[in-house]
């Protein structure tokens, strides 16, 4: 039956506020896919699983995005709107993409780029008072003050800031891979960006707002293969008393994370090999025409059990030949 015209405004509204209440300014960006979304819904496509399993993307935070998920569904709906079938890779591509993460872990990694986002690291750092201390020395020293006069003197600097006012140096990502490592000279963007690296590594920064430095903070932020933390070069580390370990911890293991470690491999593995000797023995038992207190009994005794085991744990063992864990 199809839905009413007042059901699908609640849940197109429902959904708007969701992505509003994710950080990153997700409403502002995606507004037109959710919208563009349910009109399509309504529509018979061949596609459509596939374009639903990637609209449920799109309210994933972003952290755990392994692509631009809200570039892809743009491409896909476009394509799906014009009357178009989605091409082999694309199709790939989706079935490729893991189920979303729980509501769960969701919450978790949402409550973190919140913060994130407002360069708050407190949770999980206990040592701000290194950070406080090079930022002071920074705001005094002129040298520093010098060499960005001079930058200024060849730049007109507004050109590189955002709409903030701040003007970030480029990344450098895992293994210290660079997309923009081989050198450039022609143009005035190129000459700025290798000035303005090496000016924020010679004061451990991550960019200016305005005339202000941005120093570098110790960070342990979650990307979509794991969590990673930094540690600024100026940085006298000390892993005991820098970091809120136990919060980092359950922020890592928001994923969903197995425990894992030799004596647990061990354990599990024992706990199989009885769950399969105890299919074994559960068809010696029918063969046996053993029925009830008397089957529980025997087989209890062939596993080496304590026989005032509970009949519920033998039934677990079973369980859990049939899960394979």
């Amino acid at each position: 039956m199809e839905r009413s015209k007042s059901q699908r405004n609640s849940s197109l509204q429902g959904d708007l506020k969701r992505l509003g209440a994710l950080a990153y300014h997700r409403l502002e960006n995606s507004d037109e896919l959710v919208r563009k979304f349910h009109r399509f819904r309504r529509r018979d496509h061949a596609d459509l699983d596939h374009l639903r399993k990637l609209y449920s993307w799109l309210f994933v935070p972003i952290t755990l995005w392994p692509i631009d998920i809200e570039g892809l569904c743009r491409a896909a709906f476009d394509r799906a709107s014009s009357g178009n079938r989605l091409d082999t890779t694309m199709i790939l591509l989706i079935d490729l993409l893991p189920s979303t993460p729980s509501e769960r872990t969701q919450r978790k990694v949402s409550e973190h780029e919140h913060a994130v986002q407002q360069g708050n690291y407190e949770p999980l750092i206990q040592a701000r008072h290194k950070y406080d201390q090079i930022e002071s020395q920074l705001a005094g020293d002129r040298e520093f003050q010098t060499q960005w006069n001079s930058i200024r003197a060849q730049f007109d600097v507004r050109n590189f800031a955002d709409h903030k006012g701040i003007i970030r140096r480029r990344l450098v990502t895992e293994r210290s891979m660079r997309d923009h490592w081989p050198f450039r000279w022609t143009k005035t963007a190129d000459r700025f960006h290798a000035v303005f690296d090496v000016f924020c590594q010679r004061w451990n920064l991550y960019g200016m707002r305005r005339d202000r430095p941005l120093l570098l903070k110790l960070t342990a932020n979650l990307t979509p293969f794991g969590t990673m933390i930094f540690v600024p070069a100026y940085w006298s580390f000390d892993p005991k008393r820098d970091l809120n370990w136990r919060a980092i911890t359950t922020l890592h293991k928001a994923r969903g994370v197995q425990k894992q470690g030799p004596k647990l491999i061990t354990n599990q593995l024992a706990a199989l090999l009885e769950a399969i000797r105890a299919v074994t023995l559960s068809r010696e038992a029918d063969s046996l025409k053993l029925k009830g207190e008397a089957r529980t009994s025997w087989m209890l005794k062939e596993l080496g059990k304590d026989m005032r085991t509970d009949e519920r744990q033998l039934r677990r063992i079973l369980a859990r030949a049939r899960d394979g864990t």
